[in-house]
């Protein structure tokens, strides 16, 4: 299973990297993220248990997360939960009057016989397309908010 999506945010690159990358906060962008808990975190990584309710289904996941230094790119490594081996990266390209993102998710279940079947006619379609659209979304509208408010504060009084 592989997805993409693409959005545009019309905030600067600090503010949506910082939400994108601030995952123990994503349920303050989204209700179904319902809890989060770090189990390790080092300089460059951090290993964490998420969950929640998507579209109306229990979910749970262990992830590692991996920030670039220069703004321009996260990377999660799904470890645990029905999503183990997912590969999802966060991309951002900043032009003078916002961010393009792109979100890539690419899984294949190893369930014998159905993994794939399962993995690109269900999980992928209808739950991470699903979540991915309205995590961008989200982003979007904090980022575009924060944003906003930022530029207002620089302007000379």
């Amino acid at each position: 299973m592989h997805l993409e999506h693409r959005i545009w945010i019309a905030a600067p690159l600090e503010v949506v990297f910082e939400l994108a990358k601030d995952v123990a906060n994503w349920s303050r962008l989204r209700r179904e993220y319902r809890w989060f808990r770090v189990i390790e975190e080092t300089p460059r990584t951090l290993t964490f248990e998420m969950g929640g309710w998507i579209r109306g289904w229990p979910a749970r996941w262990t992830a590692v997360r991996e920030a670039r230094s220069d703004g321009r790119r996260l990377t999660f490594r799904h470890i645990g939960g029905i999503t183990r081996g997912m590969a999802v990266e966060w991309r951002f390209a900043a032009d003078a009057n916002g961010v393009t993102v792109e979100l890539v998710h690419d899984l294949v279940m190893r369930w014998p016989l159905i993994g794939r079947l399962v993995g690109n006619l269900l999980v992928g379609p209808i739950f991470i397309n699903y979540t991915a659209r309205k995590t961008l979304q989200a982003v979007k509208i904090h980022a575009e908010a924060v944003g906003t408010h930022a530029q207002k504060d620089e302007e000379p009084r």
